[in-house]
This record gives C-alpha cells, structure tokens and sequence, in this order.
C-alpha cells in the first residue's frame, strides 16, 4: 500500500550509483535527483522484478513485519548487457524527506536536543531491532551513524548492510557511548552504566538490554500526563444489506478515559456472512473486553513482558469461543463464521496493539502516517518467506486472502501479533477495517482529515463522521468501521521525578547467558508454519550430573536424620544477622512449607495518600528505604514518625507487595531523658527487607535520606508500622499535600 511520496521518490543501492551526475535518467524511467535519490517519472508501470531474490535483497523481504524501521524493495535495475556493474536495488518508504530532495535526519544529528524520553525510545527501537538483524546477519545496520535516522519518534533505515563477521551487543554498547555525553542529564548516568553493562558482558541478551530501556522509560514517563479520548463508528456501508463488523466502545459521543484507568479500542471485521460474521465480531468484542477487564492494570502493576503474553493469550480464548460455537452449530469450510481483530490498549506510557487479520492500525503523528500492522494475507506472507517482493506478491492471484482469523480455527495454529510502544508526543491512532483501507484512503486523506485534530482544529466526532463518508462514497464495497484513539502527552509542570533515572542491574540467570537465540519478537510472522515441541533427549552428560546430584541428596539426608536423633537440632537457633518482618512467625523444624502464594495487591494504600510510619523514638531503628523493590541495595534511612506519600506499587510473586514512597517530612527525635520519663521503651523496626536475602546486608555507614528523597518499602511492613487516622498538620515539606490515608 503506498502513499504519494513513495509512490515517486526511491533510495538507489548498487556499485557506480555516487559517480552519476544529478538529472541523469536511469533505465529511461528513473530520475537521479541527488546523490543515490531518484523519482520514478512513470510510476504507473509495474517496476522490474528480479529473477531469483539475492542475498541482498533476502533480509529486506523476512524483516517485512519491521517495515516500520525500514524501507521495502520496490524494484530493480538490471545492468546493462556486458557491464560488468551489479543490479540497482530500488528502495522505498525509506527516510526520505517529505519533498523528495534530501533525507531525513540522522539520530546523531537531533540527539543532543531530544528529551530524555525520545532517546531512550530511540534506544529502544533499536534494541527491539537488535535479535532479528542479527538473525537475518544485517545488525551491522545499527552500527552506521550514517544509515541510522528519524522521523519523529521513529527511528528510519536508509538501508541494510550485510554484515561481514558476527556482531555482538557488546559492539553496540561501543557504538551507543558515542552519545553519552550528550545525552539528557537525567539519563546520563544510566546511559553510562547501561553501556558498561554491555561492552562488560554484564547484558548478554537484548532482552536484558530492553528490560534495563523499559525501566528508564517508565521513571522517565513519569514526568508527563496524558489525555485520552476515543470515539468509533460503524457502518453498513452503501451496497450491503447487513453490517458484519462491531466496535468497542460502543458509542455515539466520543468519550475521554480517566488518567487512572486503561483505554481499550477494538475493531472487528465479521466473516461468514449474515447470522455468522456479525455474531463472531460481537462476540469477539465481548470476550476480550472482559479478559482485558480481569487483568492487572494498575499503573502499579506494570509489567510489559507479562502483558504482551496476556493480551496473545485473552486473544486465544476469544477464538476458541467462536470457534466452540462453530462446531456446536456444525460450520464447515466457508460457512463457518470469524472475524478479524485490531485493538489497541493504551496502558501507563505505552501502547499495546494486538492483530489479526486485514483490519489495520495507522499511527499518525506531526511526522507522518505509518501503517503499524501487517496483514495477514497470502501476500505478506509470501513476501516474509523471502519469496516474492510485495509489489509483485500483490499481483499474484488470491493475495489478499487470509491466513487466519478469530473463531475459524483452533487456538494451536493461531499466532496474533502483539505489538508494543512507548509514547512520548501528541498522536492519534486509527483502527479501521478495510472497509476504510482499501484504495489507500488512509495514505490518501490522513494529512486533510485527521491531522488537523493534532493542531485542535477539528474534534474527534468530525473526523470520525468524516472518515466514515470517504469510505463509503470513495469505497463502498463494504462496511466500514473505525476507532480513533487521540492520546495528549503533556509535560507535568510539578513533574515529580528523580534528577536522574537509576536502574539496578540485571543479574543474569544461567540459562540466560550465551546469545540471543532464545530471543523473540512480537512482530515477527510465526503463522508461517507450526512446529509442535518435542521434548529434547538427556544427553549422557547430563543424566550422569543428575545420578550424582540425587546421591548427594540422599546422603545429606540420611545424615541429617542421625544428627536430628542425636539432638543436634534441638539447640535455640543463634541470632540471624538481618531479621525479616516481624510479623511473620519462623516455621518449626517439623513445620510442612507452603507454596509461596501470588501476591494480591488489595491493600488500602492508595496512590498519593500520606502516611507516617512509627512512633518517633531516639533509639528505636530506623526505617530502612531500598533503591528498587524486592532487591538488596539500601538507598538510606529516616527516623521513625517520618511522614511519606505513596508513589508507585508493584508486586511480583518473588518479591510479594511492595509500595514506593516520598519522604515529605521527617520528626525531631525526642530526647532521652524525655522518652525515659514518658516511659518509652525503644522496639526494632521490622524494616522492610527482600525475602530470603541472598547475604546479610550492611546496615553501618548508611546515610540518611532527606525530604524529597524516593525509595521502596515493603507493604506489609508499611502497613504494620502506619500510625491510624493520622492528620498532617500544616503544609508537609517536599510538597505533599494530597490525599490522607487513615485506614491501614
């Protein structure tokens, strides 16, 4: 599907193509308007095709599902009989400026006047890119500042490179240093440990690197809020007698979603006809919006790497449910009844879009429109199997024919694509069958109709009530149906962030040191094919590791058996270096464990509540606050009495429940003898710590922390420790004058 631009204005790649002198016309059809630019001056003919796809133009055809970062293979330009010059390989929606006469520019070149947020999403867009370049052996491209540029917030290939010899993350951790001391002051130190962390080994998978860039670029979403409203429509269209498709949310007046909750927009296309594709595009609806309505979507609850599995597995049941009623009601081949899918979830500081199908999703920002899925047609996938350009793909018979879709099949060969990502500038999102698609409307009419609501000069209704007119007088094959999602990011004027964004190292796992074979992404094609996994044999090395290990098990038993008959075990236990909360008890030496249960984040902690914790105590210990949550390092200490605002929560099953607090204001201790005659006793504080640390921790030289300081705290010990009905008195230092918590 092209746009005008690409239509004309092409990237040139081959030998001898720099030596040619501007005007010269190559082919008798392809104008060289600067150095390796050239327009198509007759764009109505179908382009040359080559005759078998070369190694060059291999990787451009199975990293089709990333054409968002690179351009496509239009053409080619066979060279002349008897020369001794190669093809010249035709690209297009390459970064090309929007005039045709000069690329877009480098990263390099705007990296110093970006905002933290847009170099860390620049950053990870290319660790994103990093597993399948290197798969496909073009992750070179990532190393050359040169072809390396952006549009907005997209970071846009000039080309591919073959890479020459293997390429390690360590390399790119080299190349990314070139831009720490320019980079944001907030990130600058991450980005300097970040770096370390690569070109050390520390990081040995781009999915480690990509947790670190997803924990800076949720500190850094922080400082910005964002406004979202939504509005859909459907439509029978001008020439069918029924509507087959559905939306969600269902409603004639645009809505604005609360900042505290998720937005979710869904857009089904129905298939089967009458009493068939209607009835799987509404239950389609139905189904999702409430599995998404169950998850954990809190900002608190922020876990992108169990999100992007959730939202593939709600889409799975939502198909099998279809796919139930089709057998229940005995459909066969074409009669039974599907549905296509694009939904997109706006969650904290990111996008989620899940997909399936034809309908599409159309990200359209100051910098442009760009097609964000891939259809799932007979055509892309030829082209993601290396077999055909896309031009030529769309010219073979049955192309647009699906591949799959909800409610046909079972969920064992269904593969939905989940995409994901960061948001840092105004932009709308555009959901839409092909009703709407088709023809290129899109391409065709985002500029007139739809950019104007970035500028405030149209609402959100208008366009929708608009869009839906084109496709039905410039279309109007089908129905149509769209969702338009427009998301205002502003920065927060009491923006209440650290001064710089500190991220704890990843420690890796043993199965995750070594490369990134493991490594997958959301956007590749896995519909291709289904492999059924077989479980691997043991090899002889490892079953002899294993005789030996239960060897060892059973003689350790054995001997704790004698040393417990002798009494050995009967003896008070010495005192622990770091004591745990003291709410929970110790289990007795006969005591049975227990399977440590999820946590439930149910307390009655609410964000930006105040606190205080304590009763203040010139002896007693100080509450001790940590650096992230469920891990070792100490951040410092404050006096009990200290009063707090609840930041952030979070909860994994490790590392149970845990809040992040701002320190607002800290007590004047009482002094001793004034406690002694008030009768005071000092207690311990059941500070919070991880469970089961890994090593006593340090408790002496830890500093004190002051107001404004941010740190983590465990939520049992918060709310064992919290005074009831506490009132702040005057305005609390640090600024934190919200919401009182006086229910713990």
């Amino acid at each position: 599907m092209q746009n005008a631009v690409a239509k004309h204005y092409l990237w040139a790649v081959g030998e001898g193509i720099e030596a040619l002198p501007s005007g010269t016309l190559i082919a008798d059809r392809y104008l060289l308007k600067s150095s390796k630019i050239v327009v198509d001056t007759r764009p109505e003919l179908l382009p040359e095709i080559p005759s078998e796809i070369s190694d060059q133009i291999a990787p451009y055809l199975k990293l089709f599902s990333y054409r968002l970062h690179i351009p496509q293979v239009y053409g080619v330009v066979s060279p002349v009989k008897g020369a001794k010059n190669k093809s010249i390989i035709l690209l297009e929606k390459g970064p090309i400026a929007p005039h045709g006469e000069t690329l877009m520019p480098t990263l390099t070149a705007l990296w110093s006047d970006a905002s933290a947020m847009r170099q860390l999403n620049w950053l990870w867009q290319m660790a994103q890119l990093w597993q399948p370049f290197s798969r496909q052996a073009v992750a070179s491209s990532l190393l050359d500042a040169d072809l390396l540029r952006v549009q907005g917030p997209f970071v846009r290939l000039l080309q591919l490179n073959l890479d020459g010899h293997n390429i390690s993350l360590a390399q790119l951790g080299y190349f990314w240093q070139q831009w720490v001391p320019t980079a944001h002051p907030r990130i600058q130190k991450f980005l300097r440990q970040l770096t370390h962390q690569m070109t050390a080994g520390e990081l040995r998978t781009s999915t480690q690197l990509i947790q670190q860039l997803d924990q800076a670029l949720s500190i850094c979403g922080r400082v910005y809020s964002r406004r979202i409203e939504i509005a859909t429509g459907t439509d029978a269209g001008p020439t069918r007698s029924h509507n087959e498709d559905a939306c969600y949310p269902n409603g004639t007046p645009p809505i604005r979603v609360p900042l505290t909750e998720p937005a979710l927009a869904v857009v089904c296309d129905g298939i089967g006809g009458q009493e068939g594709g209607e009835v799987a595009s509404s239950m389609a609806i139905e189904v999702l919006r409430q599995q998404v309505e169950q998850m954990p979507l809190h900002q608190a609850n922020w876990d992108p790497l169990s999100l992007v599995p959730k939202l593939k597995r709600a889409t799975c049941i939502a198909n099998d449910v279809i796919c139930q009623r089709n057998d229940d009601e005995n459909r066969q081949g074409r009669e039974r009844m599907g549905t296509t899918l694009v939904m997109a979830l706006a969650h904290v500081h990111e996008i989620y879009l899940t997909h399936l199908g034809d309908s599409r999703a159309y990200w359209i920002s100051s910098s442009g429109c760009h097609q964000v899925t891939v259809d799932d047609d007979v055509a892309s996938r030829q082209v993601r199997l290396g077999c055909a350009l896309y031009r030529d793909a769309l010219q073979q018979g049955a192309s647009g024919a699906l591949i799959q879709a909800l409610g046909i099949t079972s969920s064992v060969t269904l593969h939905p694509t989940v995409q994901r990502f960061p948001l840092d500038e105004d932009c709308v999102f555009l959901l839409c069958s092909d009703g709407l698609s088709d023809r290129d409307r899109v391409e065709q009419y985002w500029e007139t109709e739809i950019l104007p609501v970035l500028h405030r000069e149209v609402d959100l209704a208008t366009v929708r009530d608009r869009l839906i007119e084109i496709a039905n007088t410039q279309n109007g094959h089908d129905n149509v149906t769209i969702a338009l999602l427009y998301i205002e990011v502003t920065p927060k004027e009491d923006a209440d962030t650290p001064k710089e964004v500190s991220v704890a190292p990843i420690i890796p796992l043993k199965d995750e040191l070594g490369d990134d074979s493991s490594d997958t992404n959301d956007a590749e094609d896995s519909s291709m094919e289904t492999e059924i996994a077989r479980p691997r044999p043991v090899k002889p090395a490892v079953k002899k590791i294993w005789f030996l290990s239960l060897g060892i098990a059973v003689l350790l038993g054995i001997s704790g058996a004698l040393l417990y008959g002798l009494g050995l075990f009967n003896k008070k236990p010495e005192a622990q270096p770091i004591a745990t909360s003291t709410n929970s008890p110790s289990p007795s030496p006969t005591s049975t464990p227990t399977p440590t249960p999820i946590p439930s984040p149910t307390s009655t902690l609410k964000l930006q509540s105040l606190i205080q914790l304590g009763t203040p105590s010139v002896n007693s210990t100080p509450i001790i606050l940590f650096k992230e949550f469920g891990k070792i390092p100490i951040k410092g200490t404050v006096p009990l009495g200290t009063v707090f605002q609840i930041q952030e929560k979070q909860s994994t099953p490790k590392a149970g429940n845990w809040v992040e607090v701002k320190i607002c204001s800290t007590p004047t201790p009482t002094p001793p003898d004034e406690q002694a005659a008030n009768g005071e006793s000092p207690e311990p504080d059941s500070t919070a710590l991880p469970s089961n640390p890994s090593e006593p921790l340090d408790l002496t030289n830890i500093p004190p922390l002051e107001t404004g300081d941010v740190g983590w705290l465990r939520e049992e010990d918060v709310n064992s420790r919290m005074i009831p009905n506490f009132t702040p008195v005057g305005k609390q230092k640090g600024q934190c004058t919200l919401s009182v918590n006086s229910n713990p």
